[in-house]
């Protein structure tokens, strides 16, 4: 089976084994970008299990096309918040209690 954009896989090495993705981007021989219900990373070919199921997304295709594009396959997504999101909740926590400490 060939690792092209938008194919279907299952991460079985590593920390994500398990987890559904999708082929997002090829890199170098034998290494792909990988993005769906695992962190989006470059991985090894032969730490996924290609599956016949394919979907049509554009090379580089952002996270959230890619969510839209498994839940087109059936599949059940994790719900995550963006990096950015978690950094500014951390940061407006810190202000409340210095806030706090204050008064």
């Amino acid at each position: 089976m060939v690792a092209d954009i938008g194919r279907f896989c299952v991460k079985i090495a590593g920390r994500d084994a398990g987890k559904e993705c999708l082929i997002v981007d090829t890199l170098d021989k034998g290494f792909v970008l990988i993005d769906g219900n695992t962190r989006r990373r470059k991985v090894n070919v032969a730490h996924l299990q290609l599956l016949p199921q394919k979907v049509e997304i554009k090379k580089g295709a952002a996270h959230e096309e890619v969510i839209k594009a498994l839940e087109s396959l059936g599949v059940k997504t994790e719900k995550k918040a963006p990096p950015k999101a978690k950094t500014e909740e951390k940061k407006s926590k810190a202000t409340k209690a210095k806030k706090e400490a204050k008064a």
